[in-house]
């Protein structure tokens, strides 16, 4: 799908699959330039392959649309080529295109030398931070070998004083190929200084082109920045959000069940119209990408006409593949002057999706300037920003921050919910070794973790902690009210003070609490470690009361509200009896009825001994023993049932063993 030559769709089932990707790196390296400079034949003449493929290119002899192919090396490495327009009006095409490169061929003319485009471009690249760049000096055949060398050095010294330092100068001839293999051998070696793109984290794709071919539907094309896309998987297309499948894919115009970073991938998709898709979208995971018109950056100013730019000012953003326009709100100062820097928030007319750390270009198109450009350094700012009333001390902090100042950013942004580690180690592509810096919070208490399912949560120390002192705060006030209470239902605390978690996260943040020892856990209520219930004559006479009451009931076991209540007793009665629960004096059978621990104690150890010699327990068995009616048999059954002590196998007379787990799986 995405080589031209391998466009025809008819093709799509039955392209040779190849039997596995043997590159250690997968790397994409373009061309960039003036027009008419030869950076299409240069490709030509490195491949054999015509990237202009527009009926339009072919007759205006010049580069309109990006075009694509691959270049096989001598050593079985395959490199991804994109060929940019170098025309001024196609600036953003050849932006659009750079932003995935890996290094790019500057392509001088030894005829002309440096033109406007070449000085526009190469700062392009400069403020994209792409740093690995070559020249190729082309047309020498057209020269004379002085005209030729006067060219290197004009190139150099322009490198020198532009960048304060010089690359690689290959002079060549597309046409008769002199020069061409000494190219191939240096791009040979680019595996062993270039690093590429990373193949882990989240799958992220600028769509560069977008269309459709009968019988197989929508077709996306980009280069995948990060991560893995694979076949028959569900992603989204941002900033629309749009839930889409993977038919089918294609690596340099082979079928692969797979693409990871650093690929040119074109991506067929399912149940989804060309018409919502378009050149400037974003294909990556779903639910990990946040669309914003908001972005707080670093902006650099470098343009040819020396401008500055003025608070306020209306420019072109040209993100990724995407271009929206944007008002420049300075945070510092009335304006930027040229060759200087300062942080800004960029106000964007349309949503984009951005990460920190992504690279831009700032372009005013009614003078057909780039302008400047930057770094995203808050994808997700939390509102407009006005100069003069903004901090600047945060944006500096999150610019110049180590992996754990992120972390800790990132946190602070989610407002204290548990989050996956696997949602972070991709939501933190690029910032290095997150691994080391999640450790060493875990480590010293900054993030406290929860496991659920075999998925590690997160959440800040801090804001755990906060949690924990609102609960103390309700609790006191908790107890106040109601003196007679050993503690809360925790059904009330998750309504109360936790209804943005997931249950099953809260549970496991009840299951940690308690193996900690931070709260006592103990039948769904949730009591203060150290509180100590007020034991006055109320309490004093009902738990006596009661006790005396199951003393000489032994094992004929009666309801806790036989006894004559008084009403104000009727009232405290059940967070007596909770309390006695709670301490193993009382166990509740069923409903009413309770018994005395130690009697239960009894029952329970003649029943695990009944089960282990007999495999069952009877009535009859409780009859001869304690002389239990079989009512109240029935009711010590319902308590052993409860407690996973028995198992009801639909006899009211016997139960079996409760399944231990290896007799259950």
């Amino acid at each position: 799908m995405e080589n031209t030559q391998n466009l025809d769709v008819q093709q799509l089932s039955n392209v040779e699959k190849p039997e596995g990707k043997k590159e250690s790196k997968h790397l994409i390296i373009g061309t960039a330039g003036h027009i008419d400079h030869g950076k299409t034949a240069l490709i030509k003449a490195l491949t054999g392959y015509d990237a202009d493929r527009l009926e339009e290119e072919k007759k205006r002899g010049m580069t309109i649309e990006l075009g694509f192919t691959s270049l096989s090396l001598p050593d079985g490495q395959k490199i991804g080529i994109v060929d940019t327009p170098g025309h001024e009006k196609f600036v953003k095409t050849m932006v659009a295109g750079a932003v995935g490169m890996d290094l790019v061929m500057v392509v001088i003319s030894a005829k002309e030398g440096i033109m406007p485009q070449t000085r526009e471009h190469l700062s392009i690249l400069s403020l994209l931070g792409i740093k690995n760049f070559i020249i190729c000096l082309t047309m020498i055949d057209l020269v004379s070998p002085e005209e030729v060398e006067q060219r290197k050095v004009e190139i150099t010294e322009y490198l020198e004083k532009q960048f304060s330092f010089t690359v690689p100068i290959f002079p060549l001839s597309s046409f008769s190929k002199e020069g061409i293999p000494d190219l191939i051998k240096y791009l040979s070696t680019l595996h062993e200084f270039i690093q590429g793109k990373p193949e882990q984290g989240i799958f992220r794709m600028f769509v560069d082109r977008a269309f459709s071919i009968a019988g197989a539907g929508t077709v996306l094309t980009g280069t995948a920045m990060s991560g893995r896309i694979e076949l028959k998987k569900e992603y989204a297309l941002y900033p629309k959000n749009l839930p889409v499948k993977v038919r089918n894919l294609q690596v340099h115009g082979k079928d692969s069940d797979f693409a990871v970073g650093g690929e040119r991938v074109a991506v067929n998709l399912s149940s989804i119209d060309k018409s919502l898709c378009q050149k400037g979208d974003v294909l990556a995971e779903k639910d990990l990408l946040y669309p914003s018109s908001l972005l707080d950056c670093r902006v650099q100013v470098d343009n040819a006409l020396e401008q500055s730019i003025k608070n306020n000012r209306k420019l072109e953003l040209l993100l990724g593949t995407r271009h929206v326009l944007c008002k420049l709100v300075c945070l510092e100062g009335e304006e930027i002057p040229n060759k200087s820097s300062a942080l800004v928030q960029l106000q964007c007319e349309e949503p984009v999706v951005a990460l920190s750390g992504d690279r831009f270009i700032l372009r005013d198109e009614s003078q057909k300037l780039s302008i400047g450009g930057g770094k995203v350094i808050d994808p997700l700012p939390r509102g407009r920003h006005r100069r003069g009333r903004f901090q600047t001390e945060r944006l500096r902090s999150l610019e110049d921050a180590d992996e754990g100042s992120l972390l800790q950013n990132f946190f602070h942004k989610k407002k204290g919910i548990f989050l996956a580690l696997s949602a972070i180690r991709k939501a933190f592509l690029g910032y290095g070794n997150i691994e080391n810096a999640l450790r060493d919070k875990e480590e010293k208490g900054e993030l406290i973790s929860i496991l659920l399912q075999g998925e590690k949560y997160l959440i800040p120390g801090e804001d755990l902690e906060e949690k924990e002192k609102q609960i103390q705060y309700y609790m006191k006030d908790f107890y106040q009210r109601n003196p007679y209470k050993i503690g809360e239902k925790t059904s009330v605390l998750y309504s109360r003070f936790f209804s943005s978690y997931n249950r099953n996260i809260y549970k496991a943040l009840l299951e940690y609490w308690r193996e900690k020892e931070i709260f006592r856990i103990s039948h769904d209520i949730l009591a203060i470690k150290d509180y100590k219930m007020k034991k006055d004559e109320k309490y004093t006479k009902i738990a006596n009361t009661l006790i005396t009451l199951m003393q000489k009931a032994k094992f004929s076991f009666p309801k806790i509200t036989e006894p004559l209540w008084s009403k104000e007793e009727e009232k405290i009665l059940l967070d007596i009896v909770a309390c006695l629960e709670d301490k193993g004096t009382l166990v509740q059978l069923e409903g009413e009825y309770y018994t005395l621990g130690n009697l239960f104690s009894k029952l329970k150890e003649f029943t695990l001994e009944k089960l282990q010699s007999k495999g069952e327990i009877t009535v009859e068995d409780l009859r001869e023993e304690f002389s239990l009616s079989r009512k109240n048999s029935k009711l010590f059954f319902k308590a052993c049932d409860r407690l996973h002590i028995t198992k009801d196998n639909g006899f009211e007379s016997a139960r079996k063993p409760y399944p231990k787990l290896d007799e259950t799986e």
